[in-house]
């Protein structure tokens, strides 16, 4: 693990490598005769804190077989195939956009602002439909009675505004048309 200082934000790089994870066998001959044949490396997000940014440096390894000259890669266990987040950005933003019914601005602000993970609310969106979740609600209220307590008022994206007729609809009499 190594730590850069950059303007009072640590940098935590985790190192993972599917040489760590060096196959016995080739999966297409079963030879044990396997070599290193090339390597890309990928920069995936990690959660973080206010003062720590984590990212996983990883080591994607292609080998190629002795034998029968078969190139192939391994799943490594601890990191998603073709992703740049790690699963526990996921998890956490879809089950605060699911569970606790947070906006999927103010989760990408968070990520973003608080954990130092750099995502778009486009990002974030298509993780939580992909969870397929997110129309389960039910948005039709209509056989269901108001609470005790309802003021008349309703908050739909936290502003509160009256349900009365608007200031040109008074001045045009539109509104006593409607009426009749």
């Amino acid at each position: 693990m190594d730590k850069k200082h950059e303007d009072k934000l640590e940098v935590e790089i985790r190192e993972h490598s599917d040489a760590d994870f060096f196959p016995d066998e080739c999966p297409s001959c079963g030879c044990k005769e396997i070599n290193r044949k090339t390597y890309k490396i990928r920069i995936i997000q990690d959660l973080g804190t206010p003062t720590i940014c984590r990212r996983i440096r990883y080591e994607k390894v292609t080998f190629i077989c002795t034998n029968c000259n078969t190139t192939f890669s391994i799943t490594h266990p601890l990191i998603p195939p073709r992703t740049s987040f790690m699963p526990g950005v996921i998890k956490y933003a879809t089950l605060r956009i699911l569970k606790e019914g947070d906006s999927i601005r103010r989760v990408t602000k968070d990520l973003n602002e608080l954990h130092n993970v750099e995502v778009s609310v486009s990002e974030v969106k298509l993780w939580v439909d992909k969870v397929g979740k997110r129309g389960d609600l039910n948005v039709d209220f209509s056989n269901e009675d108001p609470p005790e307590d309802f003021s008349g008022f309703i908050s739909i994206d936290g502003t509160f505004k009256a349900a009365t007729t608007k200031k040109n609809a008074l001045k045009t009499g539109k509104h006593q048309e409607k009426r009749k």
